[in-house]
């Protein structure tokens, strides 16, 4: 194979890992706490609700409905920008709130997605203010 096409291959492969690391750092699985402060944004599915607070770049996520199915709560830039951050509750309907602390983009909107069954169930959004309106 010449080098045109060597590099051709390898370039594309670069992006795909990096783009995956980068995805990945985003991602994590919520850690068990109470209920989001009334008055933050949130939306909801069938069985999955999500919250952000954006004093403190946190996003809530609670399973509503028992049916052995994992929720998520995903934060997603508008365009231009282009970041994302997806926090996990695996703990069952019965496991109450989870909650991440992510680090966004201040001074942004962005998409507060409610997933039960991520990728592949019913979704919800709402827009949301990624810094605190004083």
């Amino acid at each position: 194979m010449n080098r045109l096409g060597r590099a051709l291959i390898a370039v594309p492969a670069a992006v795909l890992i990096t783009a995956g690391t980068a995805t990945a750092a985003a991602a994590t699985t919520g850690a068990p706490s109470g209920a989001p402060p009334s008055g933050v944004p949130c939306v909801s599915t069938s069985g999955a609700k999500a919250c952000f607070v954006a004093n403190g770049d946190a996003v809530y996520v609670k399973d509503t409905k028992a049916n052995g199915d994992s929720v998520a709560g995903t934060l997603k830039s508008r365009l231009p920008a282009n970041w994302g951050r997806e926090c996990f509750n695996v703990r069952g309907a019965a496991g109450g709130w989870v909650k991440c602390s992510f680090d966004v983009p201040e001074y942004q909107w962005a998409d507060l997605w409610a997933a039960n069954k991520p990728f592949i169930g019913s979704q919800s959004s709402t827009k949301v203010y990624t810094s605190p309106i004083i």
